[in-house]
């Protein structure tokens, strides 16, 4: 698909290969991720990443609302809420040279000005994982009017970090990654919590320009920091997959304002279970809880 379709602007960063209407609201998109991506492939357990068909989900909804469900393209949406469960974590292996390929099949609802959309990834014949969102649509007056409420309420926070984004990260290692440029958490400054590392040039997080932090960063932020705070549970962090998640976005994260992610691990070894939340200026903006599961080798 042309990345203009999914509000992308590298054709690398587009998953959505094909799509089709299968009924009343109800559609079929077809996703393919290569197995060589800098971030999506850059697990250190030997499978392919769950959290990368949130990204496709993300960009069937935005296929879905402009050319079948009529919503002007520009019109500013926000993501609400966002679950995901996997059904089947083995059929995320990956042999480092097989794309990722399956089907996502989605049914949208809307409601006024919100859109419900919930669907299956399908690996060939095997329903792997289902997910949903909760969206606003937003007039673009409105948009700005909160937008400028929000960052009037952080006004005077803006710092400019010390030192380029990455003399601040963690060791990859310590999150299940081998690249440290797709690390985008730093130390903990108190404990189980995190600060976001706010990279703006990463060429997968900021394909296109935000006036925010976008979603796919903070849910990373939220992964890698219970990654690393399971590990005291004695979770292997590199065999470890995100298996589950029910997150709750309450308002954009600025980009220039310092912002963290706390979180709380338990579990046993094999599987934790972690509430997480981003914090910026004394505010949580975004919480839930997510899950991370050992793959065996």
């Amino acid at each position: 698909m042309p990345p203009q379709t999914v509000n992308r602007k590298s054709a690398r960063e587009v998953f959505v290969t094909d799509h089709a209407p299968a009924g009343p609201d109800e559609f079929v998109i077809a996703v393919r991720v290569a197995h060589d991506h800098p971030l999506w492939s850059d697990q250190r357990a030997q499978t392919h990443d769950p959290a990368v068909v949130i990204e496709a989900f993300r960009q069937a909804f935005v296929l879905v609302r402009h050319e079948y469900l009529g919503v002007p393209r520009g019109t500013p949406t926000a993501v609400q809420q966002l679950t995901l469960a996997v059904h089947e974590p083995h059929a995320f292996r990956a042999d480092g040279t097989t794309p990722l390929q399956g089907v996502i099949k989605v049914g949208v609802t809307r409601t006024d000005d919100i859109l419900d959309i919930v669907g299956d990834f399908l690996i060939g014949s095997v329903p792997a994982m289902a997910l949903s969102f909760r969206s606003v649509l937003f007039p673009q007056d409105s948009y700005r009017e909160i937008r400028d409420y929000q960052r009037s309420r952080r006004a005077g926070r803006t710092v400019d970090m010390d030192g380029p984004p990455e003399a601040r990260l963690i060791g990859p290692e310590l999150v299940g990654r081998r690249t440290r440029s797709n690390v985008v958490i730093g130390p903990a400054a108190q404990p189980n919590r995190f600060p976001l590392v706010v990279d703006r040039s990463h060429p997968s997080f900021f394909d296109r320009d935000y006036d925010h932090v976008p979603a796919t960063l903070l849910i990373e932020a939220m992964r890698q920091s219970a990654l690393l705070s399971a590990a005291e549970t004695g979770l292997r962090t590199g065999e470890a997959l995100l298996t589950r998640a029910e997150l709750d976005f309450g308002m954009y994260v600025e980009n220039d304002v310092p912002a963290s992610c706390v979180v709380s691990a338990n579990g046993h070894p094999g599987r934790v279970i972690a509430s997480v939340g981003i914090d910026q200026a004394d505010v949580r903006v975004a919480s839930g809880i997510v899950e991370l599961t050992e793959i065996n080798p």
